[in-house]
């Protein structure tokens, strides 16, 4: 196992190692034809003008000579067809040839990379753009449309938006212990095939170990509206008309579980449910011998075309901690926490202060009044907590996002 570990390594080495080397190449080449033509201005409108190219093909060259990372630049090499224009064009405006001949070397020995490390040029895009240090989230994103699309026919189901708020207060009946208010949604939900039963929410405390806390105590803000409703926790203020059926229950592992029942099916059946209920006294704010990180989020189980996730945290109650948004795998595991799960995303986690003057969003149709309702309901001033988001354009799936922070030693705060 372990070498055939290292055989992966190594081809994975190769591969960087033979692309940075064909971009260094094309890089040098491109910058001193650039340099040569445009020594006043780099700028893409006049590399463009200077060899009369099209603006695209001097974007493209631009960005190979003069990007950060080679493999951000790499994203950006013409394709074979346009690198003939561009050394045709470097010919024509008098650039040295054994310059012109460097860059066309360059061209084949990346062209080559495609051929030895990948079976279609998808594939080759998909192996450069895994590369990249820092990319960007629209980057992300577009590889995980093409998953959105899939996973709607394949599960027969999506939504516009998933939502996913977690309020967290402190306990008023234990010291030092706090409970969350836990809003979710489907907004926009549609079934593609008849008969699809659908799981709308999941919900599961663990410690560090991944053991799970059975026997606490939920209870829902609209306590009518869930004895209506087999016990799913719905705000009907928030939802469309009519509500289907529903069925709440704990699975064998801990995961407590709403379901809709099947319902009609394309735009006609389109609908948006919205949950919430508090979870009392969760577990203690600081650092215990079986609990050291926190974990707050929400598991991705919908195809969703966006997952907007918010955190309201009453300010002071973990102390001065630090948040940062992990996303992590749930294919080996419902309770996957480790490095090894961990899943590249890029997308970033927003502070936007006290209260709810920031709680707007165009994703969710009155999100701040049902925020507003929530705080309400739950007795808590909004205006006493912070507010963090995350926005995902199609989240992967299954997967469970979440933001972490160290719990402190209870002296340190």
């Amino acid at each position: 196992m372990s070498q055939r570990l290292s055989n992966r390594e190594g081809a994975a080495h190769a591969f960087e190692a033979e692309t940075v080397d064909a971009i260094s190449r094309a890089r040098t080449a491109f910058s001193r034809m650039i340099e040569f033509k445009c020594p006043g201005s780099r700028a893409v409108t006049s590399v463009a003008e200077a060899f009369g190219v099209h603006r695209k093909l001097a974007w493209q060259v631009s960005k190979v000579a003069y990007a950060d990372d080679p493999f951000a630049a790499a994203r950006h090499m013409p394709p074979a067809k346009s690198l003939d224009v561009w050394l045709q064009a470097a010919r024509n405006a008098g650039v040295d040839p054994s310059l012109i001949e460097s860059a066309r070397d360059a061209g084949a020995r990346f062209e080559s990379l495609a051929e030895t490390h990948a079976s279609s040029r998808a594939e080759f895009q998909m192996l450069l753009e895994s590369c990249v240090p820092d990319q960007d989230d629209a980057g992300d994103a577009k590889w995980r449309q093409q998953a959105f699309l899939g996973n709607s026919y394949t599960w027969g189901a999506h939504c516009r938006t998933l939502l996913a708020l977690s309020i967290l207060m402190p306990s008023d009946d234990r010291e030092r212990f706090f409970h969350a208010v836990q809003v979710r949604g489907l907004i926009g939900f549609r079934q593609t095939r008849p008969g699809v039963r659908w799981v709308i929410n999941q919900s599961v405390v663990l410690d560090d170990e991944s053991k799970v806390t059975n026997g606490l105590e939920r209870v829902p803000l609209d306590p009518g509206a869930a004895e209506a409703h087999a016990g799913v926790p719905v705000l009907p203020a928030f939802c469309s008309t009519p509500t289907l059926e529903f069925e709440r229950r704990s699975t064998p592992d801990g995961i407590m579980q709403d379901e809709f029942l099947p319902g009609p099916i394309g735009q006609s059946g389109e609908r948006t449910l919205v949950t919430a209920e508090v979870i009392r006294n969760i577990g203690a704010v600081h650092a215990t011998e079986h609990d050291r990180t926190a974990y707050f989020g929400t598991s991705v189980r919908t195809p969703a075309e966006l997952l907007h996730f918010d955190l309201l945290v009453r300010d002071g109650l973990f102390g001065p901690v630090e948040r940062e948004l992990r996303v992590f795998s749930d294919l080996t595991s419902a309770h996957a926490f480790g490095e090894h799960d961990e899943l590249k995303i890029n997308t970033k986690v927003v502070r936007l202060g006290r209260g709810l003057g920031m709680a707007q969003t165009p994703d969710i149709p009155a999100y701040a009044e049902l925020v507003a309702s929530v705080c309400d309901a739950a007795g808590i001033d909004p205006d006493e907590y912070e507010l963090f988001r995350v926005r995902m354009a199609y989240p992967p799936m299954p997967t469970s996002v979440m933001l972490r922070h160290d719990l402190l030693d209870p002296d340190l705060f």
